[in-house]
């Protein structure tokens, strides 16, 4: 009987290409992957300088329209709401998938970084911009209500600090105007994460739940889920793409991207590296496991 069951598990392998075969096409079926960077960030940069970001509506059909796939309709519009409602509730910043968009476009590496530049740029403008008009509009309800003398220290206070953050919001601003190679390292490993967990663990349910496409087997999932998971996402984030760079406060984007542009364009490769080292961590009993659903580990 121990005979028969190692036969078992020698024969039972677990295919990467197999199991990723749904999510791949769902990514490179995508309409966005046909249309040049040029015009996604033109269109980005008009909802930034516009404030057409805050439309939430009219946000959610454009990224729709421009990520739709004709054989994932369903999954596609459950996808453009889950990332959205991921970036605010996780990231706290609504123009992630907006960004997420550059890296999705039709692009080589000097025309991506340019266009990132030019969007990243126009988003520090935008955010300087709302600090200035807050501190104005908190010196002038402060002066209103008489707030900002002596007599009372504590709005002067709330007002001096207003007036530091747009300072500081406003020289970050400046520093990369006149440096545009360089962007806060915590904004970029922001949208970084944020991007990754886009393009693996984020639909791996829906394309599930939905049905469409390629027929996904209940292990496929289950092992997208492990492969794909919250640690392993940091673990990729700091220990490959971010190595080196702890401690920072700003980073080149010309020499990060020409480290990690080929990692984050080709995403089938990437998908099939967290899953295929997730894989090589079984051992054939758990791969058993796992193909008759006894094994989870989510």
């Amino acid at each position: 009987m121990g005979f028969l069951c190692e036969k078992i598990t020698r024969a039972i392998q677990l295919d990467a290409d197999e199991i990723l075969l749904n999510i791949n096409n769902f990514f490179q079926g995508m309409l966005i992957r046909t249309l040049g960077i040029e015009q996604i960030k033109q269109q980005i940069l008009q909802r930034i300088s516009s404030n057409q970001v805050f439309d939430i509506e009219g946000w959610k059909n454009f990224i729709n329209q421009e990520i739709y796939n004709s054989a994932f309709g369903q999954t596609t519009r459950a996808v453009v709401n889950l990332a959205m409602q991921d970036a605010k509730a996780n990231y706290n910043d609504q123009t992630l998938p907006l960004l997420s968009l550059l890296f999705l476009a039709n692009s080589d590496q000097n025309t991506f970084v340019n266009a990132f530049k030019a969007v990243n740029l126009a988003q520090r403008a935008g955010q300087a911009g709302s600090s200035i008009q807050n501190v104005a509009n908190n010196f002038q309800n402060n002066f209103q209500n008489n707030n900002y003398n002596y007599m009372n220290p504590q709005g002067f206070f709330n007002f001096a600090s207003g007036v530091q953050n747009a300072f500081n919001n406003i020289g970050g601003v400046y520093n990369q105007a006149m440096n545009p190679n360089m962007i806060r390292i915590n904004d970029l490993k922001k949208l970084i994460c944020y991007h990754i967990n886009f393009l693996t663990l984020l639909p791996v349910n829906l394309l599930a739940q939905f049905g469409e496409g390629s027929p996904m087997k209940n292990y496929f999932v289950t092992v997208l889920n492990n492969a794909f998971n919250k640690n392993v996402q940091a673990n990729f984030v700091n220990n490959k793409l971010f190595m080196g760079y702890e401690g920072r406060q700003e980073i080149d984007v010309n020499e990060f991207f020409n480290r990690n542009y080929n990692t984050l364009k080709n995403d089938n490769q990437l998908r099939k590296e967290l899953v295929t080292s997730y894989i090589n961590t079984l051992s054939p009993t758990d791969i058993v496991n796992i193909v008759t659903n006894k094994y989870t580990n989510v």
